[in-house]
């Protein structure tokens, strides 16, 4: 699943700098709506790619985005892909910065 999302997130990135003439800098300064866009948004999507991401990120979003607040359990699992997505995004610049 993560190379997937890494491929279409360069090929995004790449559009980006090509059509709108942005700067991976920019992209990187807007990583937050890059992500929001990347995060599905019906429960089941959610569910099935929660499922499918690497375990390490399980319960993390809470922690580290939850501030606290009670959230039901798909909630929990979007805040979890959101760091998922995050940590994707960052090696895809980093990849793009070092031409790769």
């Amino acid at each position: 699943m993560s190379y997937q999302i890494k491929q279409a997130m360069k090929e995004e990135f790449t559009q980006a700098i090509k059509e709108a003439g942005e700067t991976l800098e920019e992209i990187r300064d807007n990583s937050g709506e890059w992500v929001d866009g990347y995060l599905p948004i019906y429960n089941a999507d959610i569910i099935k790619e929660w499922q499918e991401m690497p375990g390490d990120y399980d319960n993390r979003g809470h922690l580290e985005l939850g501030h606290g607040e009670e959230i039901d359990i798909v909630r929990l699992m979007s805040l979890d892909l959101y760091l998922y997505y995050t940590d994707l995004f960052n090696e895809v610049i980093a990849e793009m910065e070092d031409g790769e």
